[in-house]
């Protein structure tokens, strides 16, 4: 690996919650300013996160950049224009059956899913549902799954909530039940399930060929396990300060964390071509 002092870095992928975000899920100037100036150097700035296009378009309007974004963890990639480029999904068949699934033996735990730009629940005003729209503006439809989705179609994500003995629990049930899924905890209470070919690892090294540009000159920042394979796979990367040790232990390097501007700070360490 070429030391960080040495090598030109060409493109930039970020995590959004936890790490670009600050605990109050606001961006902070010092971050905004020198992903601008990234920018305004001709260095693409790539958001990479588990949200809907609705809940990542806002933020990169409000950095004032354009570039494609990675959503549902690499299951959706939207070009420049907003336009699908990849998108990868379940089986509309098997998701209803896991949506079915969770509903009737985990009662306890919210199952919504996620197509496109759209965020399906058969209960907006569920808690969960609400938090989860404050925290990402992003507004769900109400209905059922299989009346919104073809038939014949493919569902993005589905995302589980709940208390987190649940939410721990549940995962473990899936992975047996329904194997070709993956299958993470993005945070305690929360359960992401998606297509086993989905991982952010695998969007960075689509839009690296698209770009033209090595792997070895692109740098990442996630602060959870599953920002992991993409820390893994860029040619430097930084854990976030307020990541879990472990993932602190894979990652490259550790930065601040994500209340005093860790990614402006990673960046800075860095030479840019």
């Amino acid at each position: 690996m070429i030391p960080p002092d040495i090598m030109r870095y060409k493109m930039v992928f970020c995590d959004i919650d936890g790490t670009l975000l600050n605990s109050a899920h606001r961006i902070s100037r010092g971050t905004r300013e020198k992903i601008q100036e990234l920018y305004h150097a001709g260095i693409p700035f790539i958001l990479v996160s588990a949200r809907m296009p609705s809940g990542i378009f806002p933020l990169q309007r409000e950095l004032g950049i354009r570039a494609p974004i990675v959503c549902y963890s690499g299951a959706l990639i939207l070009n420049e224009q907003g336009n699908p480029v990849k998108t990868v999904g379940i089986d509309c068949e098997k998701a209803i059956l896991i949506d079915d699934f969770v509903k009737k033996e985990w009662s306890q735990v919210c199952c919504s899913a996620y197509c496109y730009d759209d965020w399906i629940s058969d209960n907006i005003h569920d808690e969960w549902i609400v938090q989860e729209q404050n925290i990402t503006t992003s507004v769900p439809i109400e209905g059922r799954l299989w009346d919104l989705v073809p038939q014949k179609g493919h569902i993005h994500k589905l995302l589980c909530m709940g208390e987190a003995e649940a939410i721990s629990g549940l995962d473990n049930v899936l992975k047996e039940k329904f194997p070709g899924l993956s299958v993470y905890r993005s945070k305690d209470t929360y359960l992401e399930i998606m297509d086993s070919a989905v991982s952010k690892s695998s969007a960075v090294k689509y839009l690296c060929r698209d770009y033209d540009i090595p792997i070895e000159a692109t740098v990442s920042f996630g602060d959870n396990f599953n920002d992991v394979d993409m820390l893994l796979a860029t040619g430097t990367s930084f854990a976030m300060g307020n990541a879990p040790e472990e993932v602190k232990r894979l990652a490259k390097n550790v930065t601040m964390d994500n209340d005093h501007e860790g990614v402006a700070e990673g960046l800075k360490q860095l030479n840019f071509a």
